[in-house]
C-alpha cells in the first residue's frame, strides 16, 4: 500500500514539475511543451509517461516558431497535481491513524 502511495507521489511530483517548466519556457522560441500521462498499473501503482508536444505552434510577426505551451492547460495540470497531492496525504494520513488504532487495541489486551 505504501509503496502505491509513493508512486502517486511521485507522478503527481512529475506532473507539477513539467506544468512549471511549460510555463517558465512559455516564451523561449521554438519550445515544445511536456505532456505528462498518469497511469494505473495492474498493481495499483501510478504510472508516468511523459512526451513532448507535436501540437502546432503560432509564429510571431517574423515567421518565427513560438512556444506551443497552453497557458490554461499548464493552470489546471497544476491544479491537478495539487489535489493530487492533497488526496495521497489524506489516504496516508488515514493509513497512519488507522495503524495507530491497531497497535492501540492490541497493546490493551
Amino acid at each position: 500500500m505504501s509503496s502505491i502511495l509513493l508512486s502517486a507521489l511521485r507522478a503527481h511530483e512529475i506532473l507539477q514539475a513539467n506544468a512549471a517548466s511549460n510555463v517558465a519556457n512559455m516564451n523561449t522560441p521554438g519550445y515544445k511543451a511536456l505532456r505528462t500521462t498518469l497511469t494505473a498499473s495492474a498493481e495499483g501503482a501510478v504510472d508516468v509517461s511523459t512526451t513532448r508536444s507535436d501540437e502546432p505552434a503560432p509564429l510571431d510577426t517574423n515567421g518565427n516558431v513560438q512556444s506551443n505551451t497552453d497557458l490554461a492547460r499548464e493552470i489546471t495540470d497544476m491544479m491537478r497535481a495539487r489535489h493530487g497531492f492533497q488526496a495521497i496525504l489524506e489516504a496516508i494520513s488515514s493509513r497512519e491513524d488507522m495503524l495507530d488504532d491497531l497497535m492501540n487495541t492490541l497493546t490493551r489486551r
